[in-house]
């Protein structure tokens, strides 16, 4: 597990942590902090936690081997923040998937899903 800049220049930040739903909590205070350089809302701050979790739960398993991991990349913009989830995909329901995505499409500005990988925008009023 780890939370590293991308460099020391950079507005990146790059979070690995094993894919078990009790480390998402790691990612969430990233986020966070972040965050607080930004200028959103406390609303959209919680928006933007609500989003993270819920790409992340197409990615995580109580039942994965201690191996697996799952990396989340923020990187902050002048207009917008950047997150992007990867990880070994977990088997859902579709009603589940759906659900999942429209959550995300409601809390974020542009969304796009593959698998393994998902990529959430948020745009910063400015």
């Amino acid at each position: 597990m780890g939370v590293t800049p991308s460099d020391l220049e950079s507005r990146d930040v790059h979070v690995k942590v094993p894919a078990r739903p009790g480390y998402l909590v790691v990612a969430r205070l990233a986020l966070s902090a972040i965050c607080r350089l930004t200028p959103l809302e406390h609303a959209d701050v919680a928006d933007l936690k609500l989003a993270v979790t819920e790409a992340a739960s197409g990615f995580v398993s109580d039942d994965c081997a201690a191996d697996v991991t799952m990396e989340f990349t923020f990187r902050l913009r002048d207009q917008e923040l950047q997150l992007e989830l990867a990880g070994t995909p977990v088997a859902a329901p579709t009603d589940e998937l759906d659900l999942s995505r429209a959550i995300l499409e409601a809390t974020v500005d542009d969304v796009e899903l593959d698998s393994g990988r998902a990529r959430l925008v948020k745009r910063l009023a400015g």
